[in-house]
């Protein structure tokens, strides 16, 4: 047995304390350069002859008429201190320059004068040096940004389109020269403005050809300052045409089936022959209505309610204001008696007023047992409608293809929801919902969930985008929880869209929520000073709504942007 005076043991004992020693020395030496590299940090200054420290990062913002391009300062920079080289190219491989610049600042705005609209560019920045050794190195824009292109010419409405001439109207302080008009030919017109014009803000163009879709330019000097397109109208499209004093109720029922029916100016009842307010019937027939003028605010029907039975029954309405409030109008739309395919029903440039109840009421039959094929709903106003227990699209059991509401208002509504198709059934093919620069304002009551879209377990292929939401519930009532409600597997797409003030209501509001199974993106959640009663919803000059959409321009219901 080794004892402690063993020359091996006392061998290994050197051998372990040589090692414990050279281990101490390490960590001494560690402590040193710790030490060092901490007197570095707090003393150590960049020799102005070291490589720039690169941007972070450089973004690039859409703009109608300047694109703006900024980065943070350079580290171990003072402001000022250092020039950064600024370049722009169409590519992201910056093989050919189209703009570079060199400034102290830490953004520049780049205008139309300069880049085109309607193109992607892509940027980048670095610090320079003393000398161009000492330069950084690129920093890129990770994403494409352009001028989207200022848009001066106002909405171009229904009325205010003819067969040969059409009214184009642009924003009052602008100065515009020019206005070129292509047709899909590419034929072009060129209408040189006048300074009567130009003090007008409008001017009707002459000449033009019936039923040719057209795309105006509008020019101020060179530089092209707004676009927009329209379809010019069929001469002589009526088959009847009344007035006021005829006999409005008999001359619609008795219309033969396809009749084009045109309204001259003025206020009409729908009444029996006892002169009381009456049900407007529609009965295996689809018809158009459609004022002379094309113009909702001089052309008016007061109703009672229009009912659609048998199949083939549906109806056109275009330039038409409709007020229920005279004849204590319960329903706008009534879908009615037993199983039938109704046609399309289309709703433009209307104005629907004091409804009572409902805008569309489609679930009287059994499950499946009425059938339609499109909605439609544009360029139109529903307003002023009283709280109760229905949606204003309440179409439960309906067999549908598409609803599809674009460029429309709906405000100061108390109906319980938007769209409701609660009752579970079959579908022959996924029904489409598409809801496109709309605004809503005041909607949602008797403590009802689901207050936008409520579809129960059915599949549903749904979007809203370019739109605002806002002011939920209605004054003095209550919502539940939740927004909208699906089958999980359905297509739910909300994108570009304003959603303020929306709660439960009550005593203690909660915020209304969506369901996992929502897809979302570019959601906003701008104030804009409205309560559930507010039926002018002109947005505030310098709102970002104004170029929130898709396309860079405002998104909700485009007559109230200008």
């Amino acid at each position: 047995m080794a004892t402690r005076n063993d020359p091996k043991n006392l061998k290994n004992m050197k051998f372990l304390n040589n090692k414990i020693f050279r281990y101490i020395a390490f960590l001494m030496v560690l402590g040193l350069a710790f030490t060092a590299c901490t007197d570095m940090d707090n003393n150590y200054e960049v020799p102005d002859d070291m490589k720039r420290f690169r941007p972070v990062r450089i973004t690039g913002a859409n703009g109608e008429i300047a694109a703006t391009l900024t980065w943070p300062q350079a580290l171990f920079t003072d402001p000022g201190e250092v020039n950064y080289q600024v370049q722009i190219s169409q590519d992201s491989l910056f093989s050919t320059i189209e703009f570079e610049k060199e400034t102290a600042a830490t953004t520049i705005e780049v205008s139309d004068e300069v880049l085109e609209i309607q193109v992607d560019y892509f940027a980048r920045v670095r610090a320079l040096g003393v000398s161009s050794a000492q330069d950084s190195e690129w920093q890129r824009t990770m994403e494409p940004f352009r001028i989207t292109g200022e848009q001066i010419f106002l909405p171009t409405f229904d009325n205010e389109i003819g067969s040969s001439t059409v009214l184009l109207r642009w924003r009052p302080t602008s100065n515009p020269t020019s206005i070129v008009v292509s047709d899909v030919a590419d034929n072009s017109i060129t209408y040189t403005l006048t300074d009567a014009d130009r003090q007008a803000a409008q001017v009707i163009l002459e000449g033009l050809t019936p039923l040719m879709s057209y795309t105006a330019e509008i020019f101020e000097g060179t530089r092209i300052k707004g676009t927009t397109s329209f379809v010019m109208k069929e001469q002589s499209i009526f088959d009847i045409v009344i007035g006021p004093g005829d006999n409005f109720r008999a001359i619609i029922e008795d219309a033969e089936d396809g009749a084009i029916i045109g309204l001259q100016a003025g206020t009409y009842d729908v009444i029996d022959s006892e002169g009381a307010f009456a049900n407007l019937r529609i009965v295996g027939k689809t018809i158009t209505l459609q004022s002379v003028s094309g113009d909702p605010s001089d052309t008016k029907v007061n109703f009672r309610e229009l009912t659609f039975t048998e199949s083939g029954a549906g109806i056109t309405v275009r330039g038409i204001t409709f007020d229920g409030g005279p004849g204590i109008g319960a329903y706008f739309l009534n879908f009615a008696g037993g199983a039938a395919q109704f046609t399309d029903i289309i709703v433009d440039n209307c104005i629907v007023e004091n409804v009572g109840v409902s805008f569309m009421r489609a679930n009287r039959a059994g499950n499946n047992e009425h059938k339609m094929g499109l909605i439609q709903v544009s360029s139109s106003i529903l307003r002023n409608h009283n709280v109760e227990n229905y949606h204003v699209f309440h179409v439960d059991k309906l067999e549908f293809r598409e609803i599809e509401i674009t460029n429309s208002t709906f405000s100061s509504l108390g109906s319980r929801g938007f769209i409701g198709w609660t009752t579970n059934i079959t579908m022959p093919v996924t029904p489409k919902i598409t809801v496109n620069n709309v605004s809503i304002n005041g909607l949602g009551s008797r403590n009802r969930n689901d207050v936008l879209l409520d579809c129960n377990n059915n599949l549903v292929e749904f979007t809203m985008r370019n739109s605002i939401l806002n002011s939920m519930p209605f004054e003095g009532q209550t919502v539940g929880v939740r927004l909208i409600r699906a089958n999980p597997d359905s297509q739910i797409v909300l994108s570009h869209t304003n959603m303020f003030n929306l709660t439960t209501g009550g005593a203690e509001p909660e915020a209304l929520t969506l369901q996992t199974y929502v897809q979302t993106s570019n959601i906003l959640n701008v104030d804009l000073g409205w309560n559930s009663r507010t039926t002018n919803l002109t947005l505030p000059a310098a709102t970002p709504l104004r170029t929130a959409s898709t396309t860079g321009g405002p998104i909700g219901d485009p007559r109230w942007a200008f």
